[in-house]
């Protein structure tokens, strides 16, 4: 079959298109998918492509943490999908034996790993997932939103809804409001009834954000005096209920922190901001503050925010960079810069 190959760290010289790489293999619990589209991540593709990203990965390697897709053959201990099936998947392994696993926190595995990673992903016309890292995506969905979707979604969904209890009537400050992540979080706000306000940094983005999400309240966090104009975009001037941070940068981190009001709540993930930042701890207790991080989602919040999606409760996002797969490096090198709206995502097949 066709498949972008990873046999060395590197450049996006490194990719190596092919056309005879073995299809995968489906083990009793794996569902096995013809990838539609895959989206391009910058720490689970570029960064894993140029050094290994601290990522454990073997190579050779497949990379692809997210295809989307249909089911055209499940192993015989499968039973919640079904040959037919429009599936994304999630990208998260884990074990299904730890203590975290058995509680149904599949996010905390102590051998959590990713696919793309630990086992060949989504860069190619198969791919072989287990049934846990699936999720149904609907009809109200392309297949390269699906993809767009499958890391962004659940995560942002587990840091909204869960670490973060965003109510209804509230109001949410969204980092990083043009990123994959930030997209999620803006949308999922929406569906959740809050109020997004969107953080990016340059007017054009913040005018995509405008444009493409029908955001109303947005602020460009390269600007003096932000924190001040976010407080100010609050319901009552008092600051926002949660912070959705996904950037870690340390010139922003604690501005970012500012804005919250009495009992607020920051949740976080990814780092491609630098990950160590300043944290005021005089704040965080004066202000009766809560940060919390989380990696991925369950298994059960996963399946809970794509139905959601597939109910029309929950807007998939705008994608307007896919790539051919032949044109893999151009995705690459387009992920890696800071000029995207949304992720890049390959097109494996129509």
């Amino acid at each position: 079959m066709k498949a972008v190959v990873l046999r060395r760290f590197g450049g996006t010289d490194a990719l190596e298109l092919v056309d005879d790489w073995p299809e995968p293999a489906v083990g009793p619990g794996d569902v096995l998918v013809e990838v539609h589209a895959c989206s391009v991540g910058r720490a689970l593709d570029v960064e894993v492509r140029a050094r290994g990203a601290d990522f454990r990965v073997q190579l050779p390697r497949v990379l692809g943490s997210d295809p989307a897709g249909v089911v055209v053959a499940v192993g015989e201990d499968v039973r919640d999908f079904r040959p037919g099936d429009r599936v994304v998947c999630t990208s998260s392994l884990f074990c299904g034996r730890c203590e975290w696993c058995l509680t149904g926190e599949t996010h905390a595995c102590e051998q959590h790993g990713a696919m793309g990673v630990q086992r060949d992903g989504g860069d190619a016309e198969l791919c072989a997932v287990p049934e846990g890292t699936l999720a149904l995506l609907g009809d109200h969905a392309t297949f390269e939103q699906g993809a767009a979707m499958g890391v962004a979604y659940p995560v942002s969904w587990n840091l909204l809804r869960y670490a973060g209890d965003l109510q209804a009537g509230q109001d949410v400050l969204v980092m990083g409001a043009a990123g994959g992540l930030g997209i999620a979080g803006v949308l999922i706000a929406e569906a959740l009834g809050a109020r997004a306000i969107a953080a990016a940094g340059s007017p054009e983005r913040l005018e995509q954000c405008r444009e493409l999400l029908g955001v109303e309240a947005t602020v460009d966090y390269t600007q003096p005096g932000w924190a001040d104009e976010v407080r100010a975009l609050s319901r009552d001037g008092k600051g926002v209920d949660v912070v959705f941070e996904n950037i870690s940068d340390p010139a922003t981190f604690d501005d970012a922190l500012s804005t919250l009001r009495t009992g607020g709540r920051l949740v976080t993930c990814g780092s491609h901001g630098g990950g160590t930042v300043p944290l005021s701890s005089r704040r965080l207790y004066r202000g009766n503050l809560t940060v919390a991080g989380r990696t991925g989602a369950s298994v059960a919040m996963s399946r809970e925010v794509f139905g959601l999606v597939a109910d029309g409760a929950l807007r998939p996002p705008p994608v307007p960079h896919v790539f051919p797969l032949e044109e893999i490096a151009a995705a690459h090198e387009a992920a890696a810069g800071r000029g995207l709206f949304n992720r890049a995502v390959l097109r494996i097949r129509d």
